[in-house]
């Protein structure tokens, strides 16, 4: 039944955390209160006692609870009532909350606000004006649901936004925790499950291979491919590069890898994991026959493959860079990703500790002084091929990267369209032959570059 507030005497109360009494001047705020007869005194804080005249309890009434304060002190020289907080918190199972204007007492389980009061001559006070201004949100016994009626009226927010809803007191809940499964969010907001650790435990290379294939470029590179396709190794990352005429080629491909890598570090491939795109099926006989362990990404779940796809976005925008720079055209690409994977290789990763692949594969640090800009001006030593005394010794060329079977620089010379390798070559790394418009047109879209020389003739 709903109390009238005006008929119970309402006096203000200023919560008190240094009090350990309930204490208060007005005697006909009490009820049955009863003669104290002891000899105790009330001390106040200039050390004063107080007389104690009478002890009594009596009762907080709002419009949907009531509130008890039990064993209230009558002391009739204390100039304003006191409530001992803790002993208010235990006898009704609130805790308060203070902020610099207001403070608020709430449920401590629910967390729902029970009653609030303001400052007033510089305390907080809880007033009868202050009860009965709460505001009826507060009240209502409907803003009080459970975490899953909540979670449907809010449109099906995510746990984490709900917990906020909570903490800031934007919504009454009286069951804090979201331990519901609501059937309805999978059916609109299914999405991919964040995989974490791919669980993949490898202790030596060549225990895991990861294989992808790239392409179809948009266009043919100058030496007619469409394709690559790289193998990774799960241990030390290390990438080994193919490119491709047509995806078909990755079987032969495949075979020539293995023969290389197993023979150069007297290790067997363990696992090869791949996806089951058309090109490799030919392999799974195959893998069956020499005994590696086939392992196949779910359909649709490239991510479960992350290791080479981030390879894959790795060599295109390192190369991509690399084209850029130097204003090479695109059909140079291949040179360029190739170009792309030496320097990845060769670049200290926080995944192995801050080592290169080629460090934790060679067990060797790669030769930085080694390196060139892609792209730059280059003069190669040509003087064993002069057809006479009087042969320049050299011709402007433009630096294309290394070749993987020769310890020296792949030079095209723009000029006749043709590769040389060379160990003596002087580099002019802030000239960019492709940078000039006429000498870009003197290169044809259309003639492919002829093969690189036979190896009697490299330099």
């Amino acid at each position: 039944m709903q109390r009238n507030l005006s008929s119970t005497g309402f006096v203000d109360w200023f919560p008190d955390t240094g009090a350990n009494q309930h204490v208060t001047p007005n005697l006909a705020t009490l009820s049955a209160s009863e003669p104290y007869l002891g000899n105790d005194n009330l001390h106040v804080g200039d050390g004063k006692g107080l007389l104690i005249s009478h002890l009594s309890h009596t009762k907080i009434y709002t419009p949907y609870r009531s509130f008890t304060l039990s064993n209230v002190l009558h002391v009739p020289a204390i100039t304003k009532p006191l409530l001992f907080v803790q002993k208010f918190y235990f006898d009704n199972n609130v805790y308060f909350e203070f902020h610099p204007c207001v403070f608020y007492v709430k449920d401590l389980n629910t967390h729902e606000v029970l009653l609030l009061g303001q400052s007033k001559d510089g305390l907080y006070a809880l007033t009868k004006s202050s009860i009965t201004s709460v505001p009826q949100a507060y009240w209502s016994p409907c803003t009080s649901a459970s975490a899953d009626l909540w979670h449907h009226r809010l449109g099906h927010p995510t746990s984490h936004i709900f917990q906020l809803l909570i903490s800031k007191n934007k919504i009454i809940c009286n069951n804090k925790r979201l331990n519901f499964q609501c059937q309805s969010c999978p059916l609109g907001k299914s999405s991919c499950l964040s995989l974490g650790p791919t669980g993949h435990k490898t202790s030596a290379p060549l225990e895991l291979i990861f294989s992808d294939v790239w392409g179809p470029a948009p266009l043919f590179s100058s030496d007619d491919y469409r394709y690559f396709v790289i193998f990774v190794d799960a241990y030390t990352k290390y990438v080994w590069y193919y490119p491709l005429v047509a995806k078909s080629d990755v079987y032969f491909v495949f075979y020539q890898f293995q023969t290389l890598v197993e023979y150069q570090f007297s290790l067997k491939i363990k696992s090869v994991q791949i996806d089951w795109g058309g090109e490799y099926r030919k392999l799974s006989t195959f893998f069956q026959t020499i005994g590696i362990h086939h392992s196949l990404i779910c359909p649709h779940t490239h991510e479960q493959n992350g290791t080479v796809e981030r390879r894959h976005r790795h060599i295109v925008e390192t190369g991509l860079t690399l084209l850029g720079q130097c204003k090479a055209p695109f059909r140079f690409w291949n040179y360029a990703f190739e170009t792309s994977i030496y320097l990845i290789n060769c670049m200290a990763t926080p995944v192995l500790a801050h080592r290169s692949p080629f460090d934790c594969l060679f067990q060797r640090s790669p030769d930085y002084h080694f390196l060139r800009t892609f792209g730059c001006l280059c003069f190669p030593f040509m003087h064993p091929y002069n057809n006479h005394k009087l042969d320049f010794h050299s011709f402007p060329c433009v630096f294309f990267g290394y070749n993987s079977s020769h310890l020296g620089y792949r030079c095209l010379d723009i000029a006749s369209h043709s590769i040389y390798i060379s160990r003596h070559v002087r580099f002019h790394e802030h000239v960019f032959p492709f940078d000039n418009s006429e000498q870009i047109a003197k290169v044809s879209t259309t003639t492919p570059i002829p093969p690189l020389l036979s190896p009697s003739q490299f330099c």
